[in-house]
């Protein structure tokens, strides 16, 4: 089995290039969207109410309420981490093991923080998606709940562009329009499927 981790700093076409890869039947596990359902589900309102009581209303998470507070305050900011993230730990090891039932060959992990925050001994390759900052900057602001500061904030809080395309094993471009993004990756996968497999166990190690 290959795992392939794919990443980039906010607004570089994670999602889009993520939807390329399931267009071309690989599975993808997307923490983002997994972080997101966590807020519908009753234990973590129950976590989120115990450390950010003003942040729910009618037993709800308000994010942009929850936002506003922990890019403001980097240690609420560490422990919303660390509440999230042993749950998307959780989600992402039982997802890996039904892979490894069903027999799959190459999976995709779209890991935002890959760099900063991730094991990066989990992937065999990483890719890094980039576009020019002009772009980028429209895309994240196009965003429902984001703003000039809060771009700013989240930039500073990230691993520079430049560094992150210096780590990584495949830098596609995604400012070349769609048409390049899903024939990048068409290559990506066939290339990547002739490469060695690593066993299981070794895999399950990391994970």
């Amino acid at each position: 089995m290959i795992i392939l981790g794919i990443t980039g700093s906010v607004g570089m076409g994670k999602t889009e290039a993520g939807k390329y890869f399931i267009k071309n039947n690989i599975d993808v596990f997307d923490c983002d969207k997994e972080i997101a359902t966590f807020y519908n589900k009753k234990d973590t309102i129950f976590e989120i109410k115990k450390n950010f009581p003003s942040t729910i209303h009618n037993n709800k998470v308000d994010k942009n309420a929850l936002a506003n507070i922990v890019f403001n305050d980097k240690s609420k900011l560490k422990l919303l981490e660390e509440l999230l993230h042993k749950k998307l730990q959780k989600e992402q090891s039982f997802w890996l093991r039904k892979k490894i039932r069903e027999k799959k060959n190459l999976l995709v992990f779209d890991v935002p923080l890959l760099f900063e925050k991730d094991n990066i001994k989990k992937y065999d390759f990483v890719m890094v998606l980039s576009c020019n900052k002009a772009l980028q900057r429209i895309r994240v602001l196009k965003r429902q709940g984001w703003n000039e500061e809060r771009y700013e904030k989240t930039l500073k809080e990230q691993i520079p562009d430049y560094t992150k395309q210096t780590l990584a094993d495949i830098i596609i471009k995604s400012d070349r329009g769609k048409r390049y993004l899903n024939q990048e990756i068409i290559k990506i996968i066939k290339e990547v499927k002739n490469k060695k497999n690593r066993k299981i166990h070794e895999i399950l190690k990391e994970f």
